[in-house]
């Protein structure tokens, strides 16, 4: 029994356990959505960012308005669009883990404070 506890505890912590994704892992995925989690971690560090930017310098990266909520389909539909417009960038560097870039990236532009 004990056997049978430790190789499904082995098999949980290899689930539960995942690399950060490159450009190219999140785009050959057919279904996005594993990453949802991520990306949400990524747009709150981009929210503290901005908070900790602004306190500290008057500085606005990005002009977002306070009580939008994106949904996470919105998110990667923000990711793709950035992706596609800068394509040869992202392609250049696909085995590397920009997706929180990409997801700046169209918070400056999506949300510009021009």
């Amino acid at each position: 029994m004990k056997n049978l506890v430790f190789l499904l505890s082995l098999f949980l912590v290899d689930i539960a356990h995942s690399d950060v994704p490159s450009i190219q892992d999140y785009k050959s995925k057919k279904s996005n959505e594993i990453y949802d989690s991520y990306i949400y971690g990524l747009e709150s560090g981009i929210e503290w960012a901005y908070e900790h930017t602004y306190s500290k310098h008057a500085i606005e990266i990005y002009c977002k308005p306070r009580d939008l909520v994106l949904s996470a389909k919105q998110l990667r539909a923000m990711i793709d669009t950035e992706i596609d417009d800068n394509i040869s960038f992202y392609t250049k560097y696909s085995d590397a883990p920009l997706l929180g870039l990409a997801l700046r990236n169209a918070y400056v532009s999506s949300f510009s404070c021009n």
